[in-house]
């Protein structure tokens, strides 16, 4: 048999030029529609036609195909034999799933940031604390439109607990972290906290208390109130989803 040599061998396609630009549209595409999905821009139930997809985003329909099923992948749609790519409204167990890991996380990365976080850092959380209270007054005066609240306490609430991951310093369990924002989308935190001015008060509340215990370097009180922290988050977002529909068709229990 003869060998192929150096000089005889062609590239692999998946080295080539042409297809890593594919790659990089498609990943561009999951992150768009992500990113959608979560802020609640394309809200759970929803349809994604490729044809309709491709012509607002000015590609072919093939990378829009396959982000969708990246977005499967992820849990973040469905695709339905026959009818297309929905978005997924999240179970009650995922929620609890994934909110049981959520606290874990916190958890151990918290009680690591108590010990090791920079003042910079600390400033950081600081302001992201400030930025709870902000939303709270704006939801309070808000006269019906809680767009400013809800983009501030978003921004505080990404902002914060970005932070306490970052400080605890372990990169692997960052990554999870991040994996584990796909599941849940971010809005409905929203939907069950910005009608009601007391949760709301209640959430920034308890964040003050996360970060005065981040900052006494109190380990074992920071990762308790993480823990439990989340744990109401995950009560909350399961009454919520309760109340938005018992039958809806992207449900999954």
């Amino acid at each position: 048999m003869a060998e192929v040599t150096a000089t005889e061998s062609t590239p692999s396609p998946v080295s080539t030029p042409r297809r890593a630009d594919e790659r990089d549209l498609v990943d561009s595409l999951v992150t768009v529609l992500q990113e959608r999905i979560n802020a609640g821009e394309i809200p759970a139930g929803s349809w994604l036609r490729q044809e309709a997809l491709a012509k607002e985003l000015g590609v072919s329909r093939m990378p829009v195909r396959e982000a969708l099923r990246e977005l499967q992948a992820r849990g973040s749609v469905e695709l339905i034999a026959n009818r297309g790519a929905r978005v997924r409204l999240p179970s009650t167990r995922d929620i609890i799933e994934v909110y049981e890991l959520h606290g874990l996380l916190q958890g151990h990365a918290g009680e690591a940031a108590a010990e090791l976080i920079t003042s910079q850092q600390l400033d950081r959380l600081s302001a992201a604390e400030r930025l709870f209270r902000q939303a709270v007054e704006d939801l309070r005066t808000s006269d019906g439109d809680t767009t400013t609240a809800q983009r501030h306490w978003h921004e505080a609430n990404t902002e914060f607990h970005a932070v306490i991951i970052e400080a605890g310093g372990n990169k692997h369990l960052a990554e999870m972290y991040e994996n584990l924002h796909h599941k849940v989308p971010r809005n409905l935190t929203w939907i069950a906290l910005g009608n009601d001015v007391r949760r709301l008060e209640k959430d920034a509340a308890e964040h003050a208390g996360i970060l005065d215990a981040i900052g006494r370097g109190d380990s074992a009180a920071t990762r308790t109130l993480l823990t439990e922290h989340v744990k109401r988050a995950s009560d909350l977002l399961v009454r919520t989803v309760d109340e938005i529909g018992q039958d809806s068709p992207t449900r999954r229990r």
